[in-house]
């Protein structure tokens, strides 16, 4: 069982306890830094916890424990040199250093304007086999006999070579007259210019039996210049429909007998 105040002071001291208000009490608790009230609960707990703790009259309080001051952040690592400032550096190092890096930066320029022309060199010959196969597939169809010469005529102006050279305007047009025998259509039987001064016919210039010599290749070379059109007063070509043409022909064509070869006498 825990001791009573006046009980630690009768051990203590060997005498009762004097009174919570004799002067001796009052002494003591200065002495010890009580400030609660002589006699009350707390400052005898209090005094009695001091003469556990070892103080005997005649001695100073105990001090207050100091505060302990925080403990200091431990210094900063100094900060360790830069890699490069570690390597000795050798005479003649950075001027080495500067002629391989322009060595590397040549290369790759070199590199890059290879592959530069080496694009423009596969461009060129992706546009070179353009030409040629819409040159062949023109030429391959008589009905684009006017747009494959112009289309020559045209690679020739931009200082490409055709497979085939353009013919000239009187080649053409003799070619035309001869592959439809339309030789000597007088004013009334011309339409009008075409292209590479051709003479367009009429539908009332061309007889059945011409239009029935037509074959294929002469009626694909007929629309191919109606297509072109016919040259008006400002220079530009006005195109006819190849297909309005031949109807217009054929409605305008008056049936006649076909040409007797047996000969009657009378």
């Amino acid at each position: 069982m825990a001791e009573l105040p006046f009980q630690t002071y009768a051990r203590i001291f060997g005498r009762n306890w004097p009174g919570g208000t004799s002067a001796e009490i009052r002494g003591y608790l200065r002495t010890l830094g009580i400030t609660a009230p002589p006699g009350s609960a707390a400052a005898n707990v209090a005094f009695q916890k001091a003469l556990i703790g070892g103080w005997r009259p005649g001695q100073a309080a105990a001090p207050a424990p100091a505060t302990r001051p925080a403990p200091r952040p431990a210094p900063r690592p100094p900060p360790s040199p830069p890699a490069s400032l570690a390597v000795p550096v050798q005479p003649g190092l950075q001027a080495e250093q500067f002629a391989d890096r322009l060595a590397l930066e040549k290369l790759i320029a070199d590199q890059l304007a290879q592959l530069e022309r080496s694009r423009i060199a596969l461009q060129e010959q992706r546009d070179a086999d353009a030409r040629r196969l819409t040159e062949a597939q023109l030429g391959a169809n008589p009905a684009d006999f006017v747009a494959f010469e112009l289309f020559k005529r045209s690679l020739e102006e931009q200082g490409f070579t055709p497979t085939n050279a353009p013919r000239s305007d009187v080649e053409i047009q003799d070619l035309f007259s001869l592959a439809l025998n339309l030789e000597g259509l007088g004013d009334e039987g011309i339409l009008g210019a075409g292209q590479f001064g051709v003479d367009l016919p009429t539908t009332q210039s061309i007889s059945r039996s011409e239009l029935g010599a037509f074959n294929p290749t002469d009626i694909g070379i007929l629309s191919s210049f109606l297509r072109g059109g016919v040259e008006t007063d400002g220079g530009e070509f006005q195109g006819i429909n190849p297909e309005d043409f031949f109807t217009e022909l054929e409605e305008g064509l008056v049936p006649v007998l076909p040409q007797q070869r047996t000969q009657f006498r009378f």
